[in-house]
């Protein structure tokens, strides 16, 4: 008798109305999508099956769209972060989408659904994955031994970007980026360099609330460092001294006050 699989919980959840939404892209030689294809076991019971969209896209039907997600900035972050065989990136012929969409989730079984499908590709022979929010990559091999018990962790599903150039007026920008899994903004904050790791460790507590299903809002105080340092909140409109880092995704400033 197996044992069931825990459904990744969200104890603090307050309802927002917002989108989550969760996209993969699988690259592969071919279709590897067969009869014996299936998510049996991967899941715990109540995942919101009905909100996952899995297709495949052959580099012939739709070339445009295939190659988007592989060239450009997307193939220079997956160079950056190691990926192997990027030739064979290169000239796949077929991808597939998997995608979760829903209204403001009350847990995190929609993440699971998504990993889920993309293991199931992975073992019948999809050799890159991309977290199309979190903007990582992925073998086949890692997204192939992920285990479907496998705790949440928010570091697992957000990334969290540090830019190595300051903004002038702003300083380094420091943010988000997958907070839109969740159905809650991106956090951004314009920071010296002294201060990125600590801000990191921040924008890493607060992601990791939100994920759990807190609410940040414009004008609330936040202190940390036992009230030696207090950020506010504000949405995030890039302009004048605000840059915009393009997030796929409603953002939060934090400043310093």
């Amino acid at each position: 008798m197996t044992t069931p699989i825990a459904p990744w919980s969200r104890e603090s959840f307050q309802d927002t109305g917002s989108r989550a939404a969760m996209t993969l892209i699988a690259y592969a030689d071919g279709d590897v999508v067969g009869p014996d294809f299936t998510l049996r076991g991967r899941t715990p019971r109540g995942v919101p099956v009905d909100a996952l969209d899995l297709r495949g896209h052959r580099h012939t039907d739709s070339p445009e769209w295939v190659d988007n997600w592989r060239t450009g900035a997307l193939r220079n972050i997956a160079a950056q972060q190691g990926l192997p065989e990027l030739d064979r990136l290169d000239r796949a012929p077929m991808c597939y989408s998997v995608k979760v969409e829903l209204a403001d989730p009350p847990d995190l079984t929609h993440l699971q659904l998504a990993w889920a499908a993309a293991q199931a590709l992975a073992e019948a022979g999809a050799f890159a994955i991309l977290d199309c929010y979190a903007f990582n990559w992925y073998t086949g091999a890692q997204v192939a031994a992920l285990a479907p018990d496998r705790p949440f962790s928010v570091q697992d599903e957000v990334s969290l970007i540090a830019e190595t150039e300051p903004s002038p007026g702003f300083g380094h920008p420091v943010h988000t980026r997958g907070m839109i899994k969740f159905g809650r903004p991106d956090l951004i904050a314009g920071v010296p360099a002294e201060r990125i790791q600590e801000t990191g460790a921040i924008l890493n507590h607060l992601a990791r609330m939100q994920a759990d299903g807190h609410l940040l809002v414009p004008g609330q105080l936040l202190r940390f460092d036992d009230g030696r340092r207090t950020l506010t909140v504000e949405p995030y409109e890039p302009a004048g001294d605000v840059p915009d880092v393009v997030l796929a995704n409603d953002g939060l400033l934090l400043r310093d006050r």
